[in-house]
Order: structure tokens, then sequence, then C-alpha cells
């Protein structure tokens, strides 16, 4: 489980850092006696430090899981996940759309069996 997990919380600082540094706003200022101006800005430039509460968010999410063992690991997985999809579905509008694939790993990482233990060579998955 804690691959999978790893690789969700590996796609939300991912998404966390482009939506931080990739320009996403475009504004187009048109002018009657010259060229129109084309500027970008990135989210942190539109709005200030205040992003890195929603955008820390999924981060803490899927990061939880891999600071515990266990039986705890496990249900704070599955607490975890369904917090992060409810957080992609209310942040749909906006920036949700960029975590479904860290969701989806989430998602596989606790539906998936648990790693057996008892056979380091995985003849029985």
């Amino acid at each position: 489980m804690s691959i999978r997990q790893t690789i969700a919380f590996s796609l939300t600082i991912a998404v966390a850092l482009v939506a931080l540094l990739v320009p996403v706003y475009v504004n187009v200022k048109l002018t009657n006696d010259g060229p129109e101006q084309v500027t970008t800005s990135t989210l942190f430039e539109t709005g200030g430090p205040s992003v890195f509460v929603p955008l820390l968010i999924p981060v803490a999410l899927t990061g939880l899981p891999l600071l515990l063992t266990g039986r705890a690991q496990r249900y704070a997985s599955v607490a975890t996940t369904v917090a992060l999809a409810i957080f992609t579905i209310i942040a749909s509008a906006t920036i949700g759309w960029f975590y479904v694939p860290a969701l989806a790993a989430a998602v596989a990482s606790v539906v998936a069996r648990p790693e057996s233990r008892s056979d380091p060579g995985g003849k029985n998955r």
C-alpha cells in the first residue's frame, strides 16, 4: 500500500508546484492605438500567500498515511482518500481537477490487496 500511497503523495506535491509556478492566468489588454498586451500570471502571483492553504490540504491528506504503520495506516488511508475525494469535488470549479490523478492513486492504494509479508517473492498475489 505504501508505494501507491507514495505515488499519490508525489502527485499532489507535483500538482501544488505546477499550480504555483506555471502561469495559468492570461490577461489580454486591447488598446486603440497600439498592439494588444498579453500578460500571464501564476496562481501565487494572483492569489498571494493565501493559495498555500488549499494547495497544501491534498498534500497533507496524502502524506498523513505515510507517517503511520499497520492498521492505523490502513484506516488513515481510507479516511484521507475519502477526504481527498470530497476536496476534489468541492474544488472542482478551480484546482480540484488537477488532483484527480492523485485521487486515483489514493483509491488504488485503498482498494489494493494488502502486501503479504509472508510472501516475499510475490508468488501468491
